[in-house]
Parts: structure tokens; sequence; C-alpha cells
């Protein structure tokens, strides 16, 4: 036996590390040294990081040490950190041994004895570690595992074979296996940027699998190359995946031709998951059936068949991953998302919280779901603070109810955060796109978009999205294509009713009456537990259509049932957003002139009494009917206020709801300054500074609060935020931008200032 060098022994804390085949070791005080069961690669990271403790280590550096020569991705590391901080940690109180640098690399930071100054461990038995190997045939646990070809392991199978080789020159079945590496990714990914253990009576990996040798089912033996074909290129592309665990290929063919419980498999490799199927030519068709099973249990979570000509695989990709990810993403999250409630209902940690979310974020979504989902990616983030997947969800999140309070200054201020710890994240790219549509930043969020897809071109919404912008800048036609390719790759998400309707709201401005109708009724049907709003605007956009088809029958009882689910629309509050090409502002007359013939409502009246006590609270629902009056401010009527813009020149505020750019002469633009919240938020100190600025400190300086109209809180909560700053001259013009139109009084073009 070589006897260890000293360069090749360390010790820290309770362990000892011997690099020259010992292995960790646990030595507790007065016992015999503890084997500790790690992987060779965990090892390997291990050393790297011992032999500089207390420098930074970059990523690049460890993955050169530990994988040389070899190209692999950055998750593997992360796989390998996460084992170690696991066994390293347990006992720990003040922090990781090893320490992230968000973007750089990690930082062993306890105190190392080396070589001599080492103490030597208490005799004791012999680490199982190599027995482990050789039965394997690789590292356990590794994502690309170090193969030891020899007993058991047939000869021709093993690299250099004939078998081996006419796999590797076999058929790539280009469509057919990125649809089925696509959507198994995203399934047991789901996005995540790091792995997570389980606090159960398993310590494996919670998206960790192996794909076992597929099955040739044809008479031809000389066709096994093509089940050996998809086996391989399988593991390859879902190795490829970030965060995911597959053992290596080599590793899974010790198992071809063997009756193995797959609970066994399980045991020795370490994975929850194994991918098993068969393959069978059907004369000039290749018919590929697939299964999901779980190792724990040996439950089928999944199964599906896959028929494809081979004189065109490459055309099958679309309708793999629609059949694929219907089935298998919405059922293996649901399944994580309920074990882990079952498992750990008041111990969650943060991979439990983002699982649940993901889960409600997979199907159609009503109020109660987004505001549960929020309360989860919030737990998470205070349990795990650089979470680039509970920083981005929350921040969707938010952006998706901006209309309910300020909500995206705290969007951004995560996008940031998560951009300076990844900012190639696909999760990071689509939120911050989102962030710039959410704020009508249309062109730069189309280029956003398009900057993601061309990283990642298979992220369905990203099409939809686009398709959105180009609606919103005048370009319907070029949108239809767009959206018809997000509803091509994923027929069944939860999201397709917003597909269908922005495919409806397109054919709509492009005039083709009859197909929006169909799209529009499809989203309705899509998803019932829709905001009410947003049903609302369905119905308005079907009333529209059949007027213009002169069906005014219809017409009127669609909008009577807009009416009848959200009271707040009219026909001036359908507007094209500034700035905006003349094609569209034509495209959104043509609609007002269809919502005109079908009844409904030109504005809401400016001197409407609808019975609302007047309270000083600040409403986060902007839609509703508001009282006739605000505590410390006076409201004045249109007429009222031309007058006083002509005597006392005050400063006119619009916190900018439904605005195109034009507004009351000399309006100031402050974006959401009338949004709800509190007169203690941090909307409030920004106001502070903006309007020290504007008055240069005269409290007696008049100011207008002017929104959209009666009906909405936006105008009335800048007012009461006004008065909560002290100033004693404050108006609120109840009727709003609507009411100044209605009265054909003149606008300009409105100040946008930063504030």
């Amino acid at each position: 036996m070589d006897v260890p060098r000293p360069s090749d022994v360390f010790a820290f804390g309770q362990f000892r590390l011997d690099r020259r085949g010992g292995g960790l070791f646990r030595c507790a005080a007065g016992s015999n040294p503890a084997p500790v069961n790690l992987g060779s690669r965990a090892l390997d990271v291990l050393g790297v990081l011992i032999e500089r403790h207390g420098d930074l280590v970059s990523k690049d550096e460890i993955m050169a040490a530990v994988w040389p020569g070899t190209a692999v991705e950055e998750a593997n590391l992360t796989v390998h950190i996460s084992a170690l901080r696991r066994v390293l940690d347990g006992d720990r109180t003040e922090g990781s041994c090893i320490q992230t640098v968000p973007g750089r690399g990690y930082r062993f930071v306890v105190p190392v004895l080396r070589g001599e100054e080492a103490p030597r461990p208490l005799q004791g038995p012999p680490t199982d570690r190599n027995t482990r190997d050789d039965v394997l045939g690789a590292e356990a646990g590794s994502s690309h595992a170090v193969t030891t070809w020899g007993a058991g392991v047939p000869a021709d199978v093993g690299p250099g074979s004939d078998s081996f080789a006419r796999r590797r020159r076999g058929v790539r079945l280009a469509g057919l296996l990125t649809g089925l590496c696509l959507a198994i990714g995203a399934l047991l990914v789901f996005g995540l940027d790091h792995i997570g253990w389980l606090a159960g009576p398993t310590d494996r990996p919670r998206l960790s699998l192996v794909v076992l040798p597929f099955e040739n089912l044809s008479d031809d033996r000389n066709e096994d190359y093509l089940a050996e074909g998809v086996t391989d290129d399988l593991t390859t592309d879902l190795s490829r995946v970030p965060g995911m665990f597959v053992i290596a290929r080599e590793s899974a063919y010790t198992y071809h031709g063997k009756a193995v419980d797959v609970r066994k498999i399980g045991e020795q490799l370490g994975v929850r998951y194994v991918l098993e199927g068969s393959v069978r030519k059907l004369g000039d068709m290749l018919r590929v059936n697939a299964q999901l099973i779980a190792t724990e249990t040996g439950a089928h979570l999944w199964a599906d068949r896959f028929d494809q000509q081979l004189s065109d695989l490459s055309a099958g990709q679309d309708a793999i991953v629609r059949r694929i990810g219907q089935t298998l993403n919405l059922a293996l999250v649901d399944v994580e998302s309920a074990r882990s409630k079952r498992e750990r209902p008041t111990n969650s940690d943060a991979f439990d919280l983002v699982l649940r979310a993901r889960s409600l974020f997979l199907h159609p979504m009503g109020p109660r779901e987004k505001a549960e989902r929020r309360v989860l990616y919030d737990q998470a983030l205070r349990l795990d603070p650089t979470s680039v997947v509970a920083m981005t969800g929350l921040a969707v999140t938010l952006i998706q109810a901006w209309r309910a309070g300020d909500e995206l200054e705290r969007a951004a201020k995560l996008l940031a955060d998560a951009t300076a710890i990844d900012p190639n994240h696909p999760y990071v790219q689509e939120a911050t796109a989102f962030l710039l549509f959410a704020q009508g930043r249309y062109t730069e969020s189309i280029s956003a978009y398009q900057r993601l897809l061309r990283d990642y071109p298979n992220v369905d919404p990203a099409y939809n999205q686009i398709g959105y912008c180009l609606i919103y800048t005048g370009r319907a036609a070029q949108a239809i294509p767009m959206i018809e390719t997000a509803i091509r790759l994923n027929p069944r998400s939860g999201f397709n009713w917003s597909r269908y309707e922005n495919m409806g709201s397109a054919l709509l401005l492009l005039g083709r009456d009859k197909e929006s109708i169909v799209w529009n009724q499809r989203a309705l049907a899509a998803n019932p537990n829709n905001d009410a709003d947003t049903r609302a605007q369905l119905n308005v956009r079907l009333a529209a259509a059949h007027a213009r088809l002169g069906q005014l029958d219809e017409a009127h009882r669609a909008i009577a049932e807009a009416n009848r689910i959200w009271p707040y629309d009219t026909v001036r509050s359908h507007f094209p957003p500034a700035p905006s090409s003349h094609v569209y502002v034509e495209q959104i007359e043509r609609f007002q002139a269809g919502l005109r013939l079908a009844g409904e409502r030109d504005h809401a009246e400016e001197d409407a009494d609808f019975g609302v006590a007047p309270d000083d609270k600040l409403h986060a629902d902007l839609a509703g009917l508001t009282p006739t009056t605000a505590p410390g401010a006076t409201t004045i009527r249109t007429a009222e206020l031309d007058r006083l813009l002509a005597e006392r020149k005050p400063i006119v505020i619009d916190p900018l709801l439904l605005s195109w750019g034009r507004s009351i002469p000399g309006a100031v633009g402050l974006n959401r300054a009338g949004w709800g919240g509190s007169t203690s938020d941090a909307t409030q100190d920004r106001l502070r500074r903006k309007m020290e600025e504007l008055t240069k400190g005269d409290l007696l300086k008049p100011i207008v609060a002017v929104g959209w109209n009666s009906e909405r809180f936006d105008g009335r909560n800048l007012a009461l935020r006004l008065v909560a700053l002290g100033y004693t001259q404050v108006y609120w013009y109840r009727g709003g931008r609507e009411a100044w139109e209605v009265a054909n009084l003149p606008e300009t073009n409105l100040a946008f200032q930063e504030w």
C-alpha cells in the first residue's frame, strides 16, 4: 500500500482528507475514524478548495482541475458543492465552510492543517468507496461518471467496440430527441439554478435521472443502433440541461440486458428517476415508447408513444414536445409539489417552496393562486436570498400584479440582483424582457426576447410576448405567426388563454372579425378563473367584432356580459399607447367605432355620486367607484380646472394611468405616482423628493392631481399622497383626462419625468 505523502493529507474541523485514495474521514474525539461516502468528483473539488483555503477559487479553475480536457456544464460543479456542504456543514452554526462569491467562485473558509501537522486518525475499517465503484463500474452520483470497465461489463458495449462505434455513427434522431430532451429537461429541472436535497429517508438529488438503454423491439438485430442512438443522445442532451443530475451513459449500459429492479438501480446510482423505453422500426416509421419511473417506489409516473417517419425526423419535434410537455411536465411538478407538502408540511426549504409556486404557475391561475404564488416565492427568498429562480419568479409575479400597486420597482430590484448572480440564466433574460414590456418599452422588449430565443429557442412564452409587443406597435400581421409558434410549441400551456387572447386581438385589429370571435371565445373557455377585467375585455372584443359584422344582438349581449363582470370599461379607455404608429392609431379608432355600435358607453360621468363614503386610504385596486371628495383636498370640475389653470398656474401631475402621451396643458407625468400602497412607503419618499424639486419647497403651491376618470382611484390616491406630504393647496380633478377630452378641451404632449 502506498504511504500518503504529507502534501496529500489535510485536516480541518472534524474531518481528515487523504487525497492518495484514503478518502474523507470524520474523526470524532476518542473514536475510530468513520469514512464519509462521497464520490471521487466531490473529493476532487474538495481537494482543490482545501489546497487554496482562504483564497477565492474561480469556477473555471475548479472545473479545469476536476474535469481536465472535458467540456461539462457548470451545474455539475454546483451538484458537488451541494454534496460537500451537506456533509461538512452538518454541525456548523456559523455558516457554510464553503463560501460562495456570486458570479466568481468559491472560498474554503475553515482553518486547515496540512501534512505532518494533521492529526492521524485511529485505525478503523477501510472505506467502501473502491468496492462500490467496482460494483457500479463508475462513480455513483456523478453526472459525468468516470467508468471502470471490468468484470460484469460485456466487452461488446465498451468504448472501442463495434457496437459502441455504431452508436456514435448512428442516425441522430434530431427532431424526436430534441423534443424529448427539452420536455424531460424542463420537467425535471423546472428551470432551477441549483439542486436541493431531500430532508427525508434518502439523500438523492431531487432532480436526478438515469437513462437506461432503450430496447430494440425490431426483429432485425442490425437495427440495434437505432435504440442505442436514442439512449446515447438522450443521455448527452439531458446532461447539458442546467441543474440536471444525469448518470453517464457508460454506467447506464452496465444494466443493458439485465432484469434489475428500478428500486435497486436507484439505490446503486443515487437517483430518483429512471427513464426507460423501446424503439421499433415499422416500415419507414420509427415508434418510440418512453416511460418515467420513480426509483423509490417503482411507480410509473408517465408514459407515452411517439411515431415518426424516418424520411423526415426533424418534422416531428413540435408534436413530441407538445405531447410530452402536457403530460410529463404537469404531472411531475405536481408530484414533487405534493410530496414536499406531505413530507415537510411545516419545515419547507426554499426548494420546496419554489416547487409549489411552479406547480401553481403551470395551471390556469385566478387571483387566489396568484396571491399564494407570491407568498411562496417571498418565503423561498427569505430562506435562500441568492436563489435566482425565486428572485425571477417573484419578479414576474409582481409584474403581473402591477396594476394592484407600485410593484415594478421591487421587481426591477430583484432582477438587478439576479442579473448580478447569473446574467445569462434563461429566467433572468425572460423576466427582464417581461419587465420592459410592462414598462411600455415594447421595442426594447422585443429585442430582449429575441436575445433569449437565440440562446433558448424553445421558450414558448417568448414568442407570445413578442407577438403582444408587435400588436402594440401596429404590426398585428407580424404578430400572428409569433403567437402561432407559441401555441404550436406548447398547445396545452396553462397560459394559452393569453395566446388565444392575443390572436383574437391581432385579428380584430386587422379587420378579420369572424376569426377574431373564434379566438376570443377560446380564450374565455381556456381559463374561467381569470381576473374579472380580463374576462370583461374578452367580451368587449367579441362585442366589437360582432357589431362590425352587423350582428348587433350578439354585440349587445357581449357588452352586457362585460359590464356585469367588470363595469368600469368605456370606449375612450381603449387607446393607442405612446408612441404609436399611425397604423395602430387607425386600428384602435376602428375598434372604438365597433364598440360604439355595440352600445358601449363612451365615458364615465364626471359628476356621478355613487354613494361611496369618503376615506383617507390609498386604494390598491385602481378601478372602482370613487367618493366625491378626498380628505384634505378640494374636488374640482372641468370648468373650475380651466379657470384655475389660467388664474393660478398650478402644478398639474398626471400619474399616467391609461396614458397615450397627451394630457392637460403643462401637466407633468410621474408614472405610477397614483398607485396604491401607503403614505409611508418608498413611493411616498420618492414623491416627497420630486415635489420638493417641482415646488422648490413651497407647501402653499397649488397642485392638481389628474387621474383617468371618476371610476379610477389613481388621481385620488395621488391627492391623498400630496396632502400627507403637507401640501395645503391640493386639488383633485375627479373627472380626469377622460372628462377633459369629452369637453373637447386642448391637450398637449405630456412631459414625462424621472422620479
